[in-house]
């Protein structure tokens, strides 16, 4: 483990990123707790995407959550999405040995060969909500297998990319990948995060459709603005998206 981190393991838990709300709840209460730990299970009964959404959480695929001790205000802690994103994108390419079929799509999703194989979902946790001491950040990647009629078309690096690897090892290259991207992130700002997420992203000047809470907007994808978001260019306009779901027509 990278200095200032932890592991903890185990065979099924509920969902890793309520394990870390856990051990974060746990800490502030005066269970001694300090620094950075990373949550792993072999499997989960009540895995959650982004919305609410479950999360299938068949044993072989990575579960795993970090929960990352920060010291900034909210917006700049959820760029640790990109970060992650990065992380995920330089791993996957390393185990396909193919860097250009690994891209990234917003907002937080890994893809390979245009199918996603990685979903990365970020919560705050602390006592106080307007300045919580950590985010979690929960990261599943599909090892072994992945959903056949999930919203948008997936893939895994076993069973469709013909990659034999054990998750325990996706995640040991994911901790220390993470470890140097967040330093990158922390010493250079989120300028250099921004750049390296858009040279690897996908659909990035091309035509997407967005669709929002209670609209569907097609347009194109012109640029990720310094905060994150999305620009959209419709109808002459251009528009920032901060949440929603990309797809490609």
């Amino acid at each position: 483990m990278p200095e200032g981190y932890d592991l903890r393991a185990f065979d099924i838990l509920d969902s890793t990123n309520v394990e870390c709300r856990r051990i974060a709840d746990a800490g502030s209460s005066g269970a001694g707790f300090a620094g950075n730990v990373w949550v792993m299970a072999a499997a989960q009964s009540s895995g959650r995407g982004r919305r609410g959404r479950a999360w299938v959480s068949r044993p072989g695929n990575l579960f795993a959550s970090l929960l990352y001790a920060i010291d900034c205000d909210l917006a700049t802690a959820s760029q640790l999405s990109f970060v992650t994103a990065l992380a995920v994108r330089d791993v996957v390419a390393d185990i396909l040995q193919a860097p250009d079929i690994v891209r990234c799509k917003w907002p937080n999703d890994v893809l390979a060969c245009g199918k996603k194989i990685s979903g990365i979902l970020l919560e705050t946790a602390g006592q106080d909500s307007a300045a919580p001491s950590h985010v979690i950040i929960g990261v599943g990647i599909n090892v072994a297998h992945h959903p056949e009629n999930a919203q948008y078309p997936a893939t895994s690096l076993t069973s469709e990319l013909g990659r034999e690897i054990e998750a325990s090892l996706v995640l040991e290259r994911l901790i220390h990948t993470m470890d140097f991207w967040i330093a990158r992130w922390k010493n250079q700002g989120f300028s250099v995060i921004r750049q390296a997420w858009k040279d690897s992203a996908h659909g990035l000047r091309q035509e997407v459709i967005v669709r929002l809470q209670d609209e569907e907007i097609k347009g194109i994808f012109v640029d990720l603005d310094e905060t994150g978001a999305l620009i959209l260019e419709f109808e002459g306009k251009r528009r920032h998206i901060t949440a929603g779901d990309v797809f490609f027509p």
